[in-house]
């Protein structure tokens, strides 16, 4: 028997200060799956994400984890059912790493032994690549070690949550724009890792090439609508590029029959174009 979506996000939209920033969006996150929001910026990706972690309520539509409505579901019980990793997490206080990781952890690891809790800590820290930074105060980190201590939260959090829920959803918004090329494909393929063990996953990437290679499917977002959906190679195309993103950039393909990858070009003033 299959199993149950995770979450289902129907007809959803949002409408802030007389303007439609999402409209008429429906997506279904099953378990297993690493589903990748594309698109312009405002195209309505970050808004369309917050609507389904339950950060904004949707103006119309609905939202829904296993059947039951996320307004209804108390916060704490929420937190065992997704996690979510924003563009940017602030930190006031100078905490060291492990403690901002360890707020993972905070109400629903309350029912873990303190072994048990220090042996997901130190594995997300592990997987984060920050295990050497945990005495490190946070504000004093880069940019992408911040990114990457935030990542560790959420491996915290997840963890914790699969002692109490069947099944969690993971939410990453933007999760590799402050990180080098090697700590990119660190953290997706951490990602892809948990998708494997039946986490659902919906993030939101910018570089294409990335989108195509971790994506089981691809949603394009343009003007808070979604244009076109399905696996990358069936896409990413010329045209479709041409139309969202206002470039032409040619889309390739790795062969035999691999992942598709764009080819960004250089157009000159007299119209011809090189390869950049």
């Amino acid at each position: 028997m299959a199993e149950p979506p995770l979450l289902i996000g129907r007809d959803l939209g949002f409408a802030a200060d007389g303007k439609i920033l999402v409209q008429g969006l429906s997506l279904t996150v099953e378990p297993g799956t690493l589903q990748v929001m594309i698109g312009p910026n405002g195209a309505g990706k970050s808004t369309l994400l917050r609507l389904l972690c339950g950060e904004l309520r949707p103006t119309a539509g609905s939202v829904a984890y296993a059947g039951e409505p996320v307004a209804g579901i108390p916060a704490w019980r929420l937190a065992t059912l997704r996690a979510v990793l924003p563009q940017q997490a602030r930190v006031a206080f100078p905490f060291a790493v492990a403690e901002v990781a360890r707020i993972g952890l905070d109400g629903i690891g309350r029912g873990l032994t303190r072994r048990d809790r220090e042996t997901i800590l130190v594995q997300a820290l592990k997987q984060a690549d920050i295990l050497h930074l945990a005495e490190r105060a946070y504000p004093g980190l880069s940019g992408g070690e911040q990114a990457r201590v935030q990542f560790a939260r959420v491996l915290c959090q997840l963890a914790a949550g699969r002692t109490v829920a069947a099944g969690q959803v993971l939410f990453l918004d933007e999760p590799t724009a402050s990180l080098d090329l090697r700590h990119q494909s660190a953290i997706l393929d951490a990602v892809d890792d948990l998708r494997r063990t039946g986490v659902g996953v919906v993030a939101i990437l910018h570089d294409l090439n990335l989108a195509a290679v971790y994506a089981d499917t691809l949603l394009v977002l343009d003007g808070g609508r979604l244009v076109a959906r399905g696996a990358p190679d069936a896409i990413l195309r010329d045209d479709l590029i041409a139309e969202v993103f206002g470039v032409r950039w040619p889309v390739g393909r790795v062969p035999p029959g691999g992942k598709p990858f764009i080819l960004p070009t250089r157009v000159l003033p007299q119209g011809n174009s090189t390869t950049g």
